[in-house]
């Protein structure tokens, strides 16, 4: 037993009353014994979060990894939005994993610690029972992973299945396929990547957000008819590394609306890809003048937007 054991607590403070309903506390940071912290779940959630977070704030690496397991796990998506530093948040995935070996993780902890698992090395990533189509798909599907973990993963997985360049297997991967060499992914039969439309895509008129964010790269199979379908709110799950991979052919035939719901860093490379295309045919394009002009629009509208934004921030920085 730690005997300079400190259980932080904002409930101690709840002299107060408003509307007969106490509010709840952070406890103070001079009265936090850095390393020696546990937290204690009560049934006052709200109270039992914020007493977390001044663990997170102001603790230590040994007080974070004495967070209950399943605390974390429930509280995934909240410990996410917390600026603070990017080692705690790693260290959360030590807490959910335990003793356990890493390929024993199941594909539901997996689900329950999405918000938190793009702070894992690549390495352990790769570690995962990356043979378990469920786990392959829910990093093949995961938008938030830099181009190391997934390069690291992918090649663990193309060691582990020989079989990996089969239509079946490339549609999990999703991706991971960003993590091949591109030497590997030219020996791919084209056969293959015409398997990948019918196998993945399904209509298009259907997709939300949340399916384009998960189809990733498997957008640039899709052709223009199907592409223009897209409703104009999913083209927000539309990252501007797909777009980058995307035929200009193909953007071509973006909507107006669609335009409208695309991320500003997605809608200059859209604009820098149609631009070099026009340059290159001479000026002569399959689509209008006026939709290029929306397109600018819509570009620059975007890019004084974010510019106010970033402005804003400093302000409230200052």
């Amino acid at each position: 037993m730690d005997p300079l054991a400190h259980i932080p607590s904002g409930s101690k403070m709840r002299a107060e009353i408003f509307h007969n309903k106490s509010s709840v506390h952070l406890p103070f940071s001079e009265y936090l014994h850095r390393g020696h912290a546990y937290l204690t779940i009560s049934r006052d959630h709200m109270q039992t979060a914020v007493d977390a977070f001044a663990i997170f704030l102001a603790g230590s690496l040994e007080d974070v990894m004495r967070l209950p397991p399943e605390y974390v796990l429930q509280s995934a998506r909240t410990i996410a939005m917390m600026r603070i530093a990017r080692e705690k948040l790693a260290s959360t995935w030590l807490v959910v994993k335990g003793s356990t070996p890493t390929h024993e993780v199941t594909y539901e902890t997996l689900e329950k610690f999405r918000p938190l698992f793009k702070y894992i090395n690549g390495k352990e990533m790769a570690r995962l029972n990356l043979l378990d189509k469920r786990i392959l798909s829910f990093i093949g599907t995961h938008p938030d992973l830099s181009r190391h973990q997934v390069g690291v993963i992918a090649s663990q997985y193309t060691q582990l299945n020989p079989n990996w360049t089969e239509a079946r297997y490339l549609n999990v991967m999703n991706n991971l396929l960003c993590g091949v060499p591109m030497l590997f992914m030219r020996g791919i039969p084209k056969h293959t990547y015409l398997q990948l439309t019918h196998q993945a895509l399904g209509k298009s008129y259907s997709w939300s957000a949340r399916d384009v964010s998960r189809l990733g790269l498997l957008l640039a199979e899709v052709d223009a008819q199907s592409f223009s379908a897209i409703n104009p709110e999913a083209m927000a799950g539309i990252t501007s590394q797909v777009v980058s991979q995307i035929p200009t052919e193909v953007l071509l035939s973006v909507t107006e609306m669609q335009m409208r719901f695309m991320e500003p860093k997605s809608l200059n490379i859209l604009a820098k890809k149609i631009n070099a295309y026009r340059i290159q045919r001479g000026g002569l394009m399959k689509t209008s003048s006026s939709n290029l002009l929306k397109l600018t629009d819509i570009v620059i509208e975007s890019a004084v937007f974010e510019g106010k934004n970033k402005g804003l921030q400093l302000r409230v920085q200052d």
